[in-house]
């Protein structure tokens, strides 16, 4: 039987990796903490303005969180036990992926 659980669970994994951007944004938050707009633009290797409208999607589904020091928003990954142990594997999957091929 499928349920109204099962249903948020995949909208939250959707937002999650429905995009590679939105990936490296989880896997940067994971990695550095919590950031401004532009260091994690940097850091994602992508325009501000995209940055922030795939922070729209994740900030709806409760996988990034915001708070504004002054006028600026500092953006970090939930603390939602389940959105930290799929970041975590997220830049696991991401360090195997992009290390060097080891020479036998």
């Amino acid at each position: 039987m499928y349920s109204s659980v099962n249903a948020e669970r995949e909208a939250v994994i959707e937002a999650a990796l429905g995009s590679p951007t939105r990936i490296r944004i989880i896997i940067v938050l994971y990695k550095h903490g919590e950031m401004g707009l532009s260091d994690l633009a940097k850091r994602v290797g992508a325009s501000s303005a995209v940055v922030n409208t795939q922070l729209k999607t994740l900030l709806e589904y409760g996988v990034v969180t915001v708070k504004r020091v002054g006028r600026m928003p500092l953006y970090k990954l939930s603390d939602v036990p389940e959105i930290r142990r799929l970041a975590e594997a997220l830049a696991k999957a991401d360090l195997l992926l992009t290390a060097e091929p080891t020479r036998g």
